[in-house]
């Protein structure tokens, strides 16, 4: 088993897809430290499936695969670990993480776990989950996408605070994907170089790529979405939203902002509230933390 094992969990829509590319373009340097990234092609086809069931014995699947690396750290990033968009439509938000995350910890209590979590404001990331599941499913309205969510009782707090009672081979780094709220992806990735190959590593995270790599759709670009699946159906949709992220199509400058300005606004506040939790809940989940 190597000695430090360091999973970047997401959140979904907080420039995942950016930072795993960035990880892999320094796959040789990490090497050069000892430090195993697993690509996220291979995550999704070999870890995630196993991380995400709870049968003892596809888990030691993936003990055994950890295991067969001969490096001293291994280091991998999905988003799909602790949940998915289709989530919200069914009226939950990342209900299944915390037992995968808890089940990982027990298997792999032989090695030391580093956990990276990034939060974002929650009217923004709701509106941008949104169109992560246009991208994979027939389209619907926000509306559909939220009419069995909570929306006003969402808190990461309630969400995550389990994180706090990990077992003691388990340290967690909370982030705010805001750097105006003392996080932004150049932190992430920083944070995550030093977990990994210490304070003096020659990966620069002033590199990680400013251009995001699966924004969300602009309001133009919903509103035309939504006259296919009027003119034609729901699932004609998925060919047109491919085209305009496959072939540099995108259009349109006005941000999708479908909430409630009061909405937005409370959300915004629990949200500050929740990243105080976090914060006091230990050092290691400070989103202050530098």
């Amino acid at each position: 088993m190597p000695r430090k094992i360091i999973v970047h969990l997401g959140l979904h829509k907080t420039a995942t897809t950016s930072l795993q590319k960035f990880l892999q373009a320094n796959t040789g340097k990490f090497l050069q430290r000892g430090v195993r990234y697993i690509p996220l092609q291979r995550v999704r086809n070999e870890i995630t499936p196993l991380f995400c069931s709870l049968d003892k014995s596809r888990r030691q699947k993936l003990t055994n695969f950890l295991q067969e690396i001969d490096k001293e750290t291994v280091l991998f990033s999905d988003e799909n670990l602790i949940g998915a968009p289709i989530d919200i439509i069914r009226g939950e938000f990342y209900s299944f993480a915390r037992n995968r995350v808890e089940a990982f910890c027990e298997d792999m209590k032989d090695a030391r776990i580093t956990l990276f979590l990034t939060l974002r404001d929650p009217h923004l990331f709701l509106s941008s989950m949104y169109s992560e599941y246009l991208r994979h499913k027939d389209f619907i309205r926000f509306d559909q996408f939220l009419c069995g969510f909570d929306v006003l009782g969402f808190s990461y707090w309630k969400t995550f605070g389990w994180l706090r009672n990990l077992p003691s081979n388990t340290s967690v780094h909370v982030i705010p994907f805001e750097a105006a709220a003392g996080g932004g992806v150049v932190r992430i990735a920083r944070e995550i170089i030093v977990e990994a190959c210490g304070s003096d590593s020659d990966i620069n995270p002033a590199a990680f790529p400013a251009q995001k790599s699966r924004s969300a759709y602009s309001a133009e670009e919903l509103d035309l979405a939504e006259e296919i699946a009027r003119r034609a159906d729901p699932a004609t949709v998925k060919f047109f939203l491919k085209a305009l992220d496959g072939h540099d199509k995108r259009f349109g400058t006005t941000r999708f902002l479908p909430l409630p300005a009061s909405v937005s606004e409370k959300l915004s506040e629990c949200y500050q509230s929740d990243l105080l939790e976090f914060a006091k809940a230990s050092p290691s989940h400070s989103p202050g933390r530098s």
